[in-house]
């Protein structure tokens, strides 16, 4: 017993010393800026892909309840990735999140690593969600990326989470007939 113990300190060791790097790195960087107590890193890796892989991480919010939430993560499984879902949850015994936001207009759309980065929001459900799509500069396995979204909190909930997890890129079909979905609802609009 306390061999698992031991080796799950130095595991944990090994995590909380990386998490540190990352956040000194990003900060020499300059990448988001000054940290506050509304932001959050996120480092991690995913083997697999879609809401069965999803991982999930509990953030205590603070002044000025409006920050940036930043993933640097690696593709460790073998299907490259083409999407990244985000997703506001709830903790058991703190308000409801239902005002709890991610925002996409400037100055705080969603930067990536990744080029031509699109996304789709939906701020209107409890549990906000938010896509962020990159299939023309996927990531491979292998490969580590970074994302950065802005979330608003305009009930200051002090505690909530946040759910996160990759998707692959669709099979030439599926584009095809998303593209063709799109341009049939765009004929009957007319």
């Amino acid at each position: 017993m306390e061999k698992l113990l031991g080796e799950g300190r130095e595991k944990m060791s090994k995590h909380v010393l990386l998490v540190a790097a990352m956040a000194a790195l990003v900060l020499s960087l300059g990448i988001s800026g000054s940290a506050r107590a509304d932001d959050a890193l996120i480092v991690t890796d995913f083997a697999g892909l879609g809401p069965s892989v999803v991982q999930q991480f509990e953030h205590m919010d603070g002044e000025p309840f409006k920050g940036y939430v930043t993933v640097n993560l690696t593709n460790t499984g073998s299907a490259a990735w083409g999407d990244f879902h985000f997703e506001i949850f709830g903790i058991p015994g703190f308000p409801s999140v239902a005002n709890v936001s991610f925002v996409v207009d400037s100055p705080y759309e969603p930067t990536s690593s990744q080029s031509g980065l699109t996304w789709a929001v939906d701020n209107v459900v409890v549990g906000a969600t938010l896509d962020l799509f990159f299939y023309s500069d996927p990531v491979l396995p292998g490969e580590s990326a970074s994302f950065m979204v802005y979330t608003d909190n305009a009930d200051h909930v002090p505690f909530f989470g946040v759910a996160i997890y990759p998707t692959p890129i669709p099979e030439p079909a599926t584009l095809a007939l998303m593209g063709l979905g799109g341009l049939f609802i765009s004929r009957r609009r007319r």
